[in-house]
């Protein structure tokens, strides 16, 4: 079936030719392509900044989360294998590990040491109270990530820690400090702060007696308060 054909007319009103294309056979022209572009440009120029605040905020809820996970998965492996166990942060290098209270090593606590490493028994670890204590390893379900470092999001940084080791709070802004869990599922009071490069910072709470962990968004004035306030980057 042939496409309808329009027909001219001259001013007198009288048929002048027929049109030889088809209906609806137009395009774009390259003035109309240029302009959807410029739009584009633009539009985009104005989303990309919330959409870099929002990955980094989606980052920085991800790393607290993950640190969550992690804190819990060491006192579920503490009730359930009766021994103690520690999620260790180094500030200097951020980044942070799982370690039992056979495998850390007190007198180098930045140094991992795995189940595997050479040098275990000489390791000193922790006991329920808090002493030193050397003791043999036994096969754990743990073995496989014991000991193997672990990085925060990109562009986060473990900003803070404040912890309670037989009763004194220490406030730790570098260097390597640690969470611990018995194996009644107790802790120590302890909150670690996690810094994006936007300046925003979410902290990790555990109680000392139950163990329970629990996040949180810092707002402005607490970040004033603890003197973690710093200018964008962006």
């Amino acid at each position: 079936m042939h496409s309808p054909k329009r027909i001219l007319y001259s001013k007198k009103g009288s048929i002048d030719t027929w049109d030889r294309y088809p209906l609806g056979s137009t395009g774009f022209t390259l003035i109309e392509i240029l302009i959807v572009l410029a739009l584009i440009a633009i539009l985009s120029s104005i989303a990309m900044p919330s959409l870099r605040g929002f990955a980094a905020s989606t980052r920085l809820k991800s790393t607290a989360q993950a640190i969550r996970d992690m804190l819990n998965f060491a006192r579920d492996m503490a009730i359930t294998e009766r021994t103690s166990y520690l999620v260790v942060f180094d500030l200097t290098a951020n980044r942070y590990w799982l370690a039992s209270s056979e495998t850390f090593n007190l007198a180098d606590p930045s140094t991992p040491v795995t189940t595997n490493s050479v040098g275990v028994q000489s390791a000193q670890p922790i006991t329920d109270q808090g002493t030193i204590a050397l003791q043999g390893t036994h096969p754990s379900r743990t073995n496989a990530i014991l000991g193997i470092p672990q990085k925060p999001g990109h562009n986060v940084s473990l900003a803070r820690m404040i912890t309670n080791h037989n009763s004194q709070t220490l406030q730790i802004d570098s260097g390597v400090d640690y969470v611990y869990f018995s194996p009644t599922g107790s802790s120590e009071d302890a909150v670690l702060y996690f810094q994006d490069q936007r300046g925003q910072v979410m902290s990790v709470t555990v109680e000392n007696a139950t163990g329970r962990i629990r996040l949180q968004k810092i707002s402005s004035q607490q970040l004033e308060q603890l003197g973690l306030a710093h200018e964008s980057s962006e």
